[in-house]
């Protein structure tokens, strides 16, 4: 976490070779003219709506910034929240209605939803934009089903993993069937997954990268089979190691597993203290991955002004937009801005205006840069039957029934919904 950011004045680049993305520390400047909507109304501006419940810096700034140079369309902001959002607001979209701009913050987003037609494919038009790989991270293209693609990021937060290396018993990247073997033999019983972990993130973590949950279900003949030892397991060490009541907050070395990010946490340093980056499980082997989707922008299609979206996702993965977009710790998802805005904090550094105590130096940020390339988003394929796994391993994780029975009831739940839906 980064402290003492003093003001400074922005470095002379009048020299230097102009770039399409430039980093202008001046947008986050107090005192930029802020944009009402009455007076944007008065304009005959065409208002747009934009619905969240997950209100990051970057997305205000986005917007302000969009409505004070868009002569045509002004965005409203609306922050939504409630244990129902999300589910009334699916209802919504599916009966025609809904915001123009939506984030995956306040819709769940799966395959099943993606087929009915209410959000907009965007590869299109991205294409259209010039949105091509060789200036902008794959993670720019969020929710994809096939060559599809039903949202956008305008930056990047991937997520790896360390476990303890005692756990593996090598330093070896191990396969699911191992994992999961040597999670379930480890002999600390006072170990947990991390502090605050609940069963439901832990089988979350062994359970989502895969496309047919590691050949539990068969899509071709439209079949599942939850009554092997591997998905016993499974449930047995989302049991055994949570912590949802975060008793072991002071006991890191109870922590079997941990976040890891290149730029956080020193690769050597890691090494050192016996762990072992596997970061994510996918079919074809281990990946950083996007967990949440909360900041994905999607459009709906039923909106009237879709236009106007465009030229705010237009806006967002432009130059100013992207300059909103950046952090102290991520990326954005154009790796030319991504590069300048690192290169000001590191010259930051250098000139003592900034101090920071993450492994924040040129080798880590190349590091950065490779692990986002190789970063994937979770499938969307099984979300609606990991929902269910997740609903009914509750019970068994919280004594309520035995483990034959939860695996019973799942594997009649799921083979109901894969008939239904096949």
């Amino acid at each position: 976490m980064f402290t003492g950011i003093e003001a400074s004045e922005t470095t002379d680049t009048a020299e230097e070779t102009p770039e399409r993305f430039q980093y202008d520390e001046k947008l986050f400047a107090l005192g930029l003219p802020v944009i009402e909507e009455d007076q944007a109304m008065a304009e005959g501006k065409t208002l747009l709506t934009l619905q969240t419940s997950l209100v990051n810096p970057w997305l205000k700034y986005s917007i302000a910034g969009f409505n004070r140079q868009s002569t045509d369309y002004f965005i409203r902001l609306e922050e939504t929240y409630g244990e129902d959002v999300k589910e009334r607001l699916s209802v919504e979209i599916i009966a025609g209605r809904g915001p123009d701009i939506i984030t995956g913050s306040v819709i769940d987003v799966s395959e099943s939803i993606l087929e009915k037609g209410v959000l907009v494919n965007l590869a299109p038009g991205l294409d259209a934009m010039g949105i091509t790989e060789a200036e902008y991270f794959p993670a720019v293209r969020a929710l994809r089903m096939g060559e599809e693609v039903y949202g956008i990021r305008t930056n990047i937060h991937p997520n790896g993993y360390w476990i303890k290396e005692s756990v593996l018993g090598s330093s070896d990247q191990p396969d699911i069937e191992t994992l999961v073997e040597k999670l379930y033999t480890y002999p600390d019983q006072e170990a947990v997954w991390r502090t605050n972990a609940r069963s439901e993130v832990i089988l979350e973590y062994l359970l989502s990268g895969s496309e047919d949950l590691w050949g539990m279900i068969d899509w071709e003949k439209g079949m599942c089979d939850f009554s092997g030892d591997l998905f016993a397991k499974m449930l047995e060490i989302a049991k055994r190691y949570a912590d949802p009541e975060g008793k072991t907050w002071e006991s890191e070395e109870k922590w079997l597993v941990y976040f890891y990010s290149p730029v956080q946490d020193s690769r050597k340093q890691l090494e050192n203290e016996g762990k072992v980056i596997i970061n994510y499980p996918f079919d074809d082997g281990n990946y950083p991955a996007y967990e949440r989707i909360g900041e994905v922008l999607m459009m709906n299609a039923n909106s009237k002004h879709q236009e106007g979206v465009w030229a705010f996702f237009e806006y967002v993965l432009g130059e100013e937009g992207q300059c909103y977009a950046t952090s102290i710790s991520s990326l954005t998802v154009s790796k030319e801005m991504s590069k300048n805005s690192f290169d000001y904090y590191l010259n930051l550094i250098e000139e003592g205006r900034m101090q920071t105590t993450a492994d924040f130096t040129p080798e880590a940020i190349e590091e950065l840069y490779a692990f986002t390339e190789q970063a994937r988003d979770m499938p969307l394929r099984t979300k609606e039957i990991l929902k269910i796994i997740y609903e009914e391993a509750q019970t068994f994780c919280d004594g309520s029934k035995p483990l034959e029975d939860v695996c019973n009831v799942i594997q009649k739940r799921v083979q109901i919904y894969i008939s239904e839906t096949m």
